[in-house]
């Protein structure tokens, strides 16, 4: 850009997820995602069209960067753009503000996108306050997401404007990320891949039966390097960089574990791909799999494919993501498992923090009443979570391990219950499993036993599993791996598995 071009315009989408999640059907979640991904793409063409792909540095998940010559450029530009997404969406709405960028070589650019940034939150709150409008008592609301005035007749539910433009995007065939996730594979055996019609469809390929897993990955401390690059071309290559990274390794993952199964379907719906945000709806035995190998992918990748090409392997040795995963039965309301896993995410991030970044965390729940709050449900559950990617990837291995020796399910069960009763029985229910595999002739399911629980905190130096000594030392609460492997056990798959 000439040295006139002196304003920064920058865009974010308005609470993206409450609207992709405002329903319950997946159908109008897959329309509202295909929706938001066109108008991106259509974004993206029309920004780099008309001030070129110098000037754009960055364009992808709902949000926009680019310079424009004047202010009054800048602010007519806000407006077309915020006009025409609140027509096309009709709820959802995005914010844009400008920033007066100086001379271009002026110091850093990411400094001004930072300042620019900073803004950009000022006026998304203020809006945020403005966001539901009052409805009269005698106006019917919508059938789907019950805040909106119904307007028309679908399939004798009556859906508000919005609820009927997702449904609409939704009925359509590959759009959105599938469609892009397809094209990425290159593979026959996709192009005959068909999407699920409900929650229960995915939920019917799992097994156990009509158990769904909702992913919420998150990249850590992001925000941080915002400010680091120096010039425009290396803002466009971190952020560029970001998102290729982000979705490569979401479509490799599924691709690795979505298989398409009974009648071709594919067990699994990519609801928003942001620039290091990834929300999943899977079937339950693939969804900590899954989980696992976004993130793992995410930061083995990112000192090539983001840090290198922006000049930032000075500042950051890699990229690291938390994530959150609910495993659930399909009846379970979708903005409840998304809110689980924001707060499970929440959890994992704060894990992450205190091993100073330099891993990804994940932490799950499994969902078996019908409470929404976290907190509660964990309350009297002595769990081990959240997993840093490699505890977590090991207590995939044993839980693997235990399956393919055949290791009785009796068993496991007695010594989760015992968890459950004080500290001393699940001590004495322990000890007493593994003395009874001691004295088999076999070994093997000893084995294996004593090594899960050596891998999880117990020394066997005078010290009874399943107690992790070192985690309650640290969190002053009871925490047993053991909890965490038996109600993760029956979701988890091994090789010949369906």
């Amino acid at each position: 850009m000439s040295e006139e071009q002196r304003w920064l315009v920058c865009f974010d989408t308005d609470r993206i997820k409450q609207y992709l999640l405002a329903t319950n059907r997946l159908k109008e979640i897959r329309g509202g995602s295909a929706l938001l991904a066109d108008l991106d793409q259509e974004r993206k063409k029309k920004l780099k069209d008309r001030y070129g792909k110098g000037n754009l540095a960055y364009s992808a998940g709902g949000g926009a960067a680019v310079l424009v010559p004047t202010e009054q450029e800048a602010g007519e530009l806000i407006a077309e753009i915020e006009r025409e997404f609140r027509a096309e969406t009709i709820t959802a709405s995005i914010t844009g503000v400008s920033h007066p960028l100086g001379a271009v070589n002026g110091g850093k650019f990411g400094e001004r996108i930072t300042e620019a940034g900073k803004r950009l939150r000022r006026v998304k709150a203020a809006k945020a306050e403005l966001t539901t409008l009052p409805i009269e008592p005698y106006l019917r609301l919508c059938d789907s997401c019950g805040k909106q005035p119904a307007a028309a007749r679908v399939s004798g539910d009556w859906l508000c404007c919005s609820c009927d433009r997702k449904c609409k995007w939704g009925s359509k065939e590959r759009e959105g990320f599938f469609n892009k996730f397809v094209e990425w594979t290159d593979s026959e055996e996709w192009q005959r891949a068909r999407m699920a019609n409900d929650l229960d469809g995915i939920g019917a390929l799992a097994s156990p039966p009509n158990y769904v897993g909702f992913i919420a990955l998150d990249g850590n401390h992001i925000g941080d390097l915002l400010d680091k690059p120096e010039t425009v071309e290396q803002y466009r290559r971190f952020s560029d960089g970001l998102y290729d990274l982000t979705e490569e390794q979401t479509f490799t993952a599924l691709r690795s574990y979505g298989i398409p199964r009974r009648n071709e379907v594919a067990p699994f719906e990519i609801v928003l791909i942001g620039g290091d945000d990834v929300l999943l709806i899977t079937a339950a035995d693939i969804a900590i799999e899954v989980a696992l190998a976004i993130a793992e992918g995410f930061e083995s990748g990112s000192p090539d494919k983001v840090l290198g090409p922006a000049g930032l392997t000075g500042v950051r040795k890699k990229l690291t993501m938390a994530g959150g995963v609910v495993l659930a039965h399909a009846d379970f309301p979708i903005p409840a498992m998304h809110q689980l896993a924001e707060d499970l995410q929440k959890s994992a991030k704060k894990h992450c923090a205190s091993e100073c970044y330099e891993t990804g965390a994940i932490d799950f729940l499994v969902v078996s009443g019908s409470d929404t709050d976290l907190e509660t449900m964990r309350k009297a559950i002595p769990h081990r979570r959240p997993y840093t990617l490699e505890k977590l990837g090991c207590l995939l291995t044993h839980i693997r391990r235990l399956k393919e020796a055949d290791f009785p399910m009796s068993q496991l069960q007695a010594m989760y219950q015992a968890l459950f009763e004080s500290r001393v029985n699940a001590q004495l229910a322990s000890i007493a499993t593994l003395g009874y595999l001691g004295r088999r002739e076999d070994k093997n399911l000893y084995s294996r036993l004593r090594h899960f629980f050596s891998d999880f905190g117990v020394k066997f130096d005078g010290q009874l599993p399943p107690w992790d000594t070192e985690i309650e030392k640290r969190e002053e609460r009871p925490a047993s791996a053991l909890t965490d492997l038996v109600e993760l056990y029956p979701f988890i798959q091994v090789k010949g598995e369906a």
